[in-house]
C-alpha cells in the first residue's frame, strides 16, 4: 500500500485481472463472429430442399422405349431437378422385373401389363401411369419359307393376321410365359380358331428364344421391341402383332407398395420426371431424338440400332400427356378396359384357385391418385 506503481503496467481492477483494450476489442469481433456463424447455419438449416442431396430412387427396366423415356430424362438432368437420384437397374422381360422386387427392393418400375396384373408379386405393385402402347411392338416371327405365310385373313374380321388352322397346327412355338407375348400368342391362336393345346409350346425369355429361333430351334417365336427390329434384320417375317389381332398392349409405371406409401412425395417426383421426358417425345420430331436413342439403344443392350429403326420405334409407340393418362385410367376408359382384358386373359389361361380368381377379379391396382397429385 502507498507504493508507486510501475510504469507500464495495467491497473488492477475488481477480480484480480487488468484491463486490455486490444483483448476488448478481439472479443467483441469474435462475439460478432460467432453470431454471424449462427446465422448462417440457421440460414442452411432452413433453406430449400435446392440445398438437400437429391434422395437416391432405385428403378427396373428392360432395354426398350419406355426405357428411354427415364434414360432421356436422367440424361437432361431433370431426375435431379425433381430432387431425385435415379438409379437404373436392367432386365430382360417384365416377368423377372415383378419377380426380382423382393430380392432388390426397387421403388419404380416400367413393364408389360401382364406380370404386373397376373405375377404373384403383383399384388405387391401399384399401377402408377402408363409409359407408353406397343401393340404394334409385340409380334409372332416366323421365318420367310414358312407356310404359315402362304394364308393371310382367314378371320375375315382379322385381315392383316397370318396363319390358318391347318399351317400352324402342331407349330413349335417359342415364348415367354405370363407376358405381353404369350397375351398376343393366345390371341392369335384364337384368331385362327386354335388353342395352345393345339400347339407346341417352348417357355423361353424373348433373347435367347431369338437365339435360337437364329439357330433353326421352333417354327415361331413370340417377341416384342427391341427384339422384333432384330428379328426383322434377320430376315423374319411377323406373322401378326398385336394391333393386327386387336389388342392393346400398355407398357405400364408401377410402384413398389411398401416405398410409394412410406415416400408418396418421391412417387409423385418421379412421375413428374417421367411426364417431361413423355413432353420431349411429344414435341421433338424423331430424327432429332435419334441420335440418343442409338445411344440409349448401345448403352442398354450392347448392341447398334441404325438411326432409321430408332425413327421407327419412337414413332411406333404412342405415349400420353397426364390429361390422356387420367381419361384412360377413369372408370369405363380405354385403359382400364385393356388391364381388365389381360386379367381375363390370365384367369382363362392359368390355374388359379376361385379365391385367386375373385382377388384378381377385384384388384384395385391402379393408383391415379400419384398422376392427380402432379396435375
Amino acid at each position: 500500500p502507498g507504493a508507486p506503481r510501475a510504469a507500464g503496467l495495467p491497473i488492477r481492477r475488481a477480480g484480480g485481472f487488468p484491463s486490455c483494450q486490444p483483448c476488448g476489442v478481439f472479443v467483441m469481433i469474435f462475439g460478432k463472429i460467432k453470431s454471424l456463424l449462427a446465422v448462417l447455419a440457421l440460414a442452411l438449416l432452413l433453406a430449400p430442399d435446392a440445398q438437400a442431396a437429391p434422395a437416391k430412387l432405385s428403378s427396373a427396366w428392360m432395354g426398350e422405349h419406355e426405357t428411354f423415356v427415364a434414360w432421356y430424362a436422367k440424361q437432361q438432368g431433370w431426375d435431379k431437378e425433381a430432387g431425385l437420384d435415379l438409379t437404373m437397374m436392367p432386365f430382360d422381360s417384365g416377368k423377372n422385373i415383378v419377380e426380382s422386387l423382393a430380392a432388390y427392393d426397387w421403388a419404380v418400375a416400367g413393364c408389360g401389363a401382364v406380370p404386373a396384373l397376373t405375377t404373384p408379386l403383383s399384388d405387391y405393385l401399384y399401377i402408377i401411369a402408363v409409359a407408353n402402347d406397343e401393340s404394334a411392338n409385340n409380334a409372332i416371327y416366323v421365318r420367310k419359307d414358312s407356310p404359315i405365310l402362304g394364308a393371310k385373313g382367314t378371320n375375315p374380321s382379322y385381315p392383316n393376321v397370318y396363319g390358318s388352322a391347318v399351317t400352324v397346327q402342331k407349330a413349335d412355338i417359342l415364348y415367354p410365359q405370363s407376358t405381353s407375348a404369350h397375351y398376343l400368342l393366345a390371341t392369335w391362336l384364337r384368331i385362327l380358331g386354335l388353342s395352345e393345346k393345339d400347339v407346341k409350346l417352348q417357355e423361353m425369355e424373348p433373347t435367347p428364344a431369338l437365339s435360337a429361333f437364329t439357330g433353326g430351334v421352333g417354327d415361331a417365336v413370340a417377341l416384342w421391341a427391341r427384339l422384333t427390329y432384330e428379328a426383322d434384320g434377320k430376315g423374319f417375317k411377323s406373322a401378326a402383332n398385336s394391333k393386327d389381332c386387336g389388342i392393346t398392349q400398355l407398357v405400364l409405371l408401377v410402384a413398389n407398395r411398401r416405398f410409394a406409401g412410406q415416400h408418396p412425395e418421391q412417387v409423385q417426383a418421379f412421375l413428374k420426371m417421367y411426364m417431361r421426358g413423355i413432353e420431349a417425345l411429344r414435341a421433338k420430331p424423331a430424327k432429332e431424338l435419334a441420335v440418343d436413342y442409338v445411344r440409349f439403344y448401345k448403352e442398354w443392350t450392347g448392341r447398334e440400332l441404325p438411326p432409321e429403326m430408332a425413327v421407327a420405334d419412337i414413332q411406333s409407340h404412342p405415349v400420353f400427356t397426364l390429361d390422356e393418362q387420367l381419361a384412360m385410367f377413369a372408370p369405363g376408359g380405354r385403359g382400364q378396359k385393356a388391364l381388365n382384358e389381360i386379367v381375363d386373359f390370365s384367369i382363362s389361361h392359368g390355374s388359379f384357385s376361385p379365391e385367386q380368381i375373385d382377388k384378381m377379379k377385384g384388384k384395385t391396382q391402379v393408383a391415379a391418385r400419384f398422376l392427380e397429385a402432379i396435375k
